[in-house]
């Protein structure tokens, strides 16, 4: 089982399938999700392309660490892995908590080592009042495993033929992030706004949406107009799990940019 350690201290990890490459399709997970929601995706994108992906720390098999709980430092983190990894150019993939990792990055780093972007269905901006805020806050804190099986249920979407025991399966690995981080990252997620970054993405982007994600038709067309070099590519049948949902599409579709963003 591959990990490696972090500056401070938290152990990561992390998935590495493919030819050995100094390039790759970094895949980064949604919240509280974790590696093991890409496995309908890795064999397939891994035939042709080294694909990596990660645990985010206090997520799925990673450390649970008491600290470092928020976007940035999650990015630091997605340098680390880089740098331990050797890695020189990445198509890196976001998805939901994935895509404002990958934006922080650029804010901190530039757009060193990427190649490419793909926002799979994040919103950049989430706020809606303190009462939303605060509603969320309590259902986590207070009934999280139901929590977790109406979200995994509302983000397969109502065209989903999944049985109850992957949904519940699905819902039991988000129970592995202990409270106190999902709090803290939703904390640090609700407020956020990436909004006036993105015409810095000039890095061959996409967005992945999809007809019941999170992102509407409006917000869709903004984000992909505020990046200068970003075109959309849209999910018929999808919720927010469309990696999982529509895998065979999101492979064609993110196969395709990797070889154009990378080069066969």
């Amino acid at each position: 089982m591959p990990y490696l350690e972090t500056p401070d201290g938290v152990p990561i990890f992390y998935l590495d399938e493919g030819p050995s490459t100094d390039d790759a399709v970094f895949l980064i997970h949604a919240e509280p999700f974790n590696s093991a929601f890409w496995q309908r995706n890795i064999p397939g994108l891994s035939q042709d392309r080294r694909v990596v992906s990660v645990d985010v720390r206090g997520r799925g098999q990673s450390g649970k660490t008491d600290h470092g709980h928020n976007i940035a430092q999650y990015a630091r983190d997605f340098r680390h892995v880089m740098d331990t990894l050797s890695l020189r150019r990445v198509v890196a993939v976001g998805w939901s908590l994935g895509g404002s990792v990958i934006v922080d990055y650029i804010q901190q780093f530039g757009e060193d080592r990427l190649a490419g972007h793909v926002n799979v269905d994040q919103r950049l901006y989430r706020y809606v009042s303190e009462e939303d805020f605060k509603r969320r806050l309590n259902d986590l804190t207070n009934r999280r495993l139901r929590l977790h099986r109406e979200t995994v249920l509302s983000y397969l979407g109502p065209e989903s033929k999944e049985s109850s025991a992957v949904s519940d399966w699905m819902a039991y690995e988000c129970m592995k992030t202990p409270t106190g981080a999902h709090v803290s990252l939703m904390t640090d997620s609700y407020y956020a706004d990436y909004r006036p970054f993105l015409p810095r993405v000039t890095v061959p982007s996409r967005i992945f949406w999809a007809r019941y994600g999170l992102i509407a038709p409006a917000e869709a067309e903004e984000m992909a107009g505020a990046m200068p070099s970003c075109e959309l590519v849209f999910f018929e049948h999808s919720g927010h799990l469309l990696p999982w949902t529509e895998a065979d599409k999101f492979n064609r579709e993110l196969g395709s940019f990797a070889r154009e963003a990378l080069g066969s």
